[in-house]
């Protein structure tokens, strides 16, 4: 996806986001929206006047200052609702967002069974796109089973997986992103050249796309915010892209409204192709 350039509001990283954020008013609460991450600080200001709660039955965690996975859940979740107005401005602020905690405090890390619950949470709470900003890394790019199942019944529910490629910096995938039918996410800078930690790979190169990356602002828990870089943080970039464009199909009185998946193919056809000689960038820049 092609960078705007720039170190101001999330909105001001793409080209043309600002004006798709303005035509469809922020998003619209008849899309759903799944954060699997770390718990989220709801009682910061940036959530005020948002659509937003924990899924029932996902795991209780706390979202206390100084928790490494709550600052990385209230991160990615105020890049997709912080309102209008706060110091975080969401690129999705209008949907309706559900958080599914998975990352275990003291590890920083969740299982591929914890993981595909929380998938499958996601699809009984009505969630149209899921924002997954982790994975682990696989050889093969193919997952366990129980996670392959929960990835395949979200291609057959309509629900868009939208995953984190991974900051291990090599040709390497990372589980689910590496799964055919989910959109994984690379990480780029300010002028649009893949960030050093991006991974890259075959399974990457029909399903993925790059998006801005690099100084993400984003809330921290117990009040303030800070700027943090990785493929954690262009992900929501990606999914808030995604649920503005399903925004606009559902909002509309004429023509048949398209489907998360249609999304999807829309945002990897309309990628921005490689515009370098250099083959090794190219490879890391994904689809685009």
């Amino acid at each position: 996806m092609p960078a705007n350039g720039g170190s101001g509001s999330n909105l001001d990283l793409l080209k043309g986001l600002r004006e798709l954020y303005e035509v469809t008013g922020g998003g619209s609460s008849k899309v759903t929206v799944a954060v699997i991450d770390g718990p989220v600080d709801f009682t910061h200001e940036v959530f005020v006047g948002a659509d937003l709660r924990t899924a029932l039955g996902a795991n209780s965690m706390s979202a206390e200052a100084g928790n490494s996975m709550a600052e990385h859940g209230t991160h990615v979740a105020s890049i997709l609702f912080g309102q209008p107005g706060t110091e975080v401005e969401g690129i999705c602020p209008g949907v309706r967002g559900i958080i599914i905690p998975v990352y275990d405090a003291k590890t920083g890390s969740a299982p591929q069974l914890e993981v595909a619950r929380a998938i499958e949470l996601a699809i009984e709470e009505g969630a149209d796109i899921i924002n997954f900003s982790g994975g682990q890394y696989s050889d093969t790019g193919l997952a366990d089973q129980w996670l392959s199942d929960a990835v395949a019944r979200c291609a057959e529910a309509g629900v868009l997986l939208i995953a984190a490629a991974g900051n291990d910096g090599c040709e390497c995938l990372h589980v689910p992103a590496a799964a055919a039918s989910a959109l994984a996410v690379g990480a780029i800078d300010s002028a649009g050249e893949p960030m050093d930690f991006s991974n890259w790979g075959h399974g990457y190169a029909c399903n993925g796309i790059t998006a801005p990356g690099a100084d993400i602002l984003g809330a921290v828990p117990g009040g303030g915010v800070s700027r943090l870089s990785g493929t954690s943080f262009a992900t929501p970039m990606v999914v808030g892209v995604a649920a503005l464009l399903l925004s606009k199909g559902r909002e509309s009185v004429s023509g048949v409204a398209p489907s998360a998946l249609m999304i999807r193919e829309i945002m990897l056809r309309g990628s921005a192709p490689c515009g370098s000689n250099d083959t090794n960038i190219c490879q890391r820049l994904l689809s685009g």
